[in-house]
Parts: C-alpha cells; structure tokens; sequence
C-alpha cells in the first residue's frame, strides 16, 4: 500500500519515517555512494525540515518501507535550485505553486527482490501514489533530476516526461526532467501496472496504491 506521509499526520507514522530513512542511508550512501549525512543510520539533509511530502510503498501493517519520494514544492527551497541549477540555465525560474520537485526516490531491492520486473513494479506504484496526491493537490508539473536508467524506468511505467536540460558534472549524466500530472498520465500508469501485475513477481505485501492518510 501507499501511505502519504505530511506535517499534519507525521507523529502517526513516526516509525515508518524511520524505516524510510534507514532505506534511504542503505541506497544512497551505502549502495550508490553518495555524500550524504547519515546519523543512528538514517539520512536525512536540510530538505527534510521543509515540511515535505513523502510518499511510501509499505506493508499493510506498516512496518517496512518497500520504496519512497520526497515532494517539496518549487516555492521554497529545492535541490534543483541549490545543486543541479545547471542542468537548466533558468532553472531557478521554475517556481509556481503548481510546479513540485520529487527527490530521493528509491527503493528497497531485498525486500522486493532484485528481479527488474520487481524493481519496475515498485516503481510503477510509487509513482502512481506520485499522480494521485498530485492530481488532488493541484500539482500540473512534478520536476525531477535522475540518471539515463531512470529514464527507461519512467518510460516503460508510462510517464510523460520532457527532459529539460543535463549536467556532466558527475561520474554519469544527470538529466533534469518535467512529468506531467493529468487524470491521462495516471490512467496510463495504472494500466501499465495492471498489463503487468499478470506477469510481474508479486511484492511481499504492498498490496495497490492505496491512499492512506
């Protein structure tokens, strides 16, 4: 399931958080090598304290965290703005109300396996929590910066997505990306899941993307 995790119910989900932020140190710092700071081996940095939105794939008990993102809207601080404006020389200029930025997305492969069905599946539902919060918030634009496999990975879930500009900077291009929210791209995502759910390797227990508060 999906659980949508915001400043007005993060004291009910405090464990969860936690799981959260334990995966995100074993991804980022652990597995992908990435400066970060990690403290009791959860990673959390300054974007963090800017009240945002998580969104994560759980269990139904809601005790593991299978996969999750990070929503901050483009009005306050970003990472975009603050660490890859060069991907985009008016980068800085993307700030509407309307326009969001998604950030630490990853995913948890021994929990849901390390086949590349498993690792889209997850993908595919995290992303259509992504819509659904988007389609009932009033988010048009969801901006994102990720590496050229992701790209292939949003492809084949169905997402629109408009490649904006790239940085060399790192040991593999960065490309900033803008993914439409419609009621269209989301119907798209959700039949993707269903063709797949057929054939796919099912999860331990996530279950669909189910909202929860």
């Amino acid at each position: 399931m999906i659980v949508v995790i915001e400043s007005h119910n993060a004291s009910r989900h405090q464990n969860l958080l936690e799981e959260m932020f334990r995966l995100r140190a074993r991804v980022f710092r652990d597995k992908m090598n990435w400066d970060v700071e990690v403290i009791d081996g959860m990673e959390r940095d300054k974007y963090d304290e800017e009240q945002p939105v998580y969104i994560v794939l759980t269990d139904e008990e809601q005790q593991k965290a299978y996969g999750s993102l990070r929503l901050l809207p483009t009005t306050g601080p970003t990472l975009l703005k603050d660490t890859f404006s060069d991907t985009l020389p008016d980068a800085v200029g993307l700030t509407a109300p309307s326009i969001w930025e998604c950030t630490r997305l990853c995913i948890d492969d021994k929990l849901v396996g390390d086949r590349p069905e498993n690792l889209l599946m997850a993908s595919a539902l995290l992303i259509e929590g992504l819509g659904e919060v988007g389609l009932r918030s009033g988010i048009e634009t969801i901006l994102g910066v990720f590496e050229p496999m992701m790209l292939r990975v949003y492809r084949r879930i169905g997402c629109s997505v408009d490649i904006l500009g790239c940085t060399r900077r790192f040991e593999r291009p960065v490309y900033l990306g803008a993914f439409a929210v419609s009621a269209e791209v989301l119907d798209g995502v959700k039949r993707r899941i269903q063709q797949a759910s057929a054939q796919y390797a099912q999860l331990e227990n996530p279950g669909a993307a189910t909202l929860a508060a």
